[in-house]
């Protein structure tokens, strides 16, 4: 090539990189509540995601040493005790349910809740991120069920325009930077071969980050026994929830019994169903298993109140907060406050 036909190429380059719209900047908490000091999510793009240098050969990254957890750190169970409200899909936020997004997170932990269950869901590049399903259209631009999205188009396109995306990787820095946060997943499948991609994506994040200490803060929602087998292979989590929405539940108070005979037997803490199942007579069930019980979705704080008063340990909700239940002593009322 002459050196003329060199310089022409190397202006057509010049003149192409300038005429290329700048890069869309990553969702940041833009939305996020007033008075607030930024986040910690810097990191939310792997190492093995960025540019490398020029001059560095390409190679093994460094292992990551794991980070040890605060002196007096809360496990699952401990943070789960304390509390009777579950903010659903990571809390609502204007009049939005189920966004699993950072507002949500802030306006609900600010309110006083500390356990969130997070949607969590595989990107086109096998990522896991909070979204509680890819139907939603209109949430993020470009993204939909038929046009799933890489990580890094997910968390760089804001929610309905100004709410925060959040992956699974942006969620172990939230626990770490919040330490006295417990975190339920629901996973949404039951397919071996599906949520063995995703938990191993999980732990990879949390490999790379040094933060597996944080699964002792995160109770894995199951959907059946099997499911249980599975997940041992991959990992000992050290806390489950056995959900029931998936599973064949008849209603009666002998299934109940075989279900908190399994947990108690396998050391899983919780079960959870639809607050239309709940009986009474499960609160007793549970208790002698020495398993909780945990209903979802409820909005009504009366509702509410009631399940907590019949024998539901806590309770799922978009919107409700620890406060909105508490009843106000009057003379006479010998009502418990939750």
């Amino acid at each position: 090539m002459s050196q003329a036909s060199k310089a022409a190429l190397l202006i057509f380059c010049m003149f192409l990189t300038l005429a290329l719209p700048a890069p869309a900047a990553a969702a940041g908490p833009a939305g996020a509540l007033e008075g607030r000091a930024p986040l910690r999510l810097s990191a939310r793009i792997p190492a093995a995601e960025e540019e490398e240098a020029p001059d560095e050969p390409a190679g093994e990254p460094e292992p990551v040493e794991e980070k040890q957890p605060p002196e007096g750190a809360l496990s699952a169970p401990d943070i789960l005790s304390g509390t009777t409200v579950i903010a659903h899909g990571m809390g609502a936020v204007g009049n939005l349910n189920t966004l699993n997004c950072l507002e949500g997170f802030l306006t609900q932990y600010e309110a006083g809740v500390r356990v969130f269950e997070a949607d969590l869901r595989l990107t086109r590049d096998c990522q896991v991120v909070l979204r509680h399903d890819w139907w939603h259209a209109d949430w993020q631009e470009g993204i939909s069920w038929a046009r799933i999205p890489t990580r890094e188009k997910f968390v760089s396109s804001p929610i309905m325009g100004r709410y925060t995306p959040l992956s699974f990787r942006d969620l172990l820095l939230l626990m770490e930077e919040y330490p006295d946060i417990c975190i339920i997943t629901d996973t949404k499948f039951t397919d071996s071969d599906v949520f063995t991609i995703q938990f191993d994506a999980m732990l990879a994040d949390a490999r790379e980050l040094g933060l597996t200490y944080l699964f002792d803060r995160i109770a894995v929602q199951i959907y059946n026994t099997n499911m249980l087998s599975a997940l041992n292979n991959i990992y000992r989590f050290p806390h489950y929830i056995y959900t029931l929405y998936q599973d064949d539940f008849n209603r009666t108070e002998s299934a109940l019994r075989d279900r908190a005979a399994f947990c108690a037997q396998w050391g899983i803490e919780g079960i959870t169903m639809e607050s239309s199942l709940y009986k009474s007579a499960y609160g007793d069930i549970a208790r002698e298993y020495g398993v909780r019980i945990y209903v979802h979705t409820v909005n009504d704080k009366e509702k509410a109140r009631a399940l907590l008063e019949s024998g539901v340990d806590g309770i799922y909700s978009d919107t409700l907060t620890p406060d909105s239940l508490e009843r106000k002593k009057v003379r006479g009322d010998t009502s418990v406050r939750f």
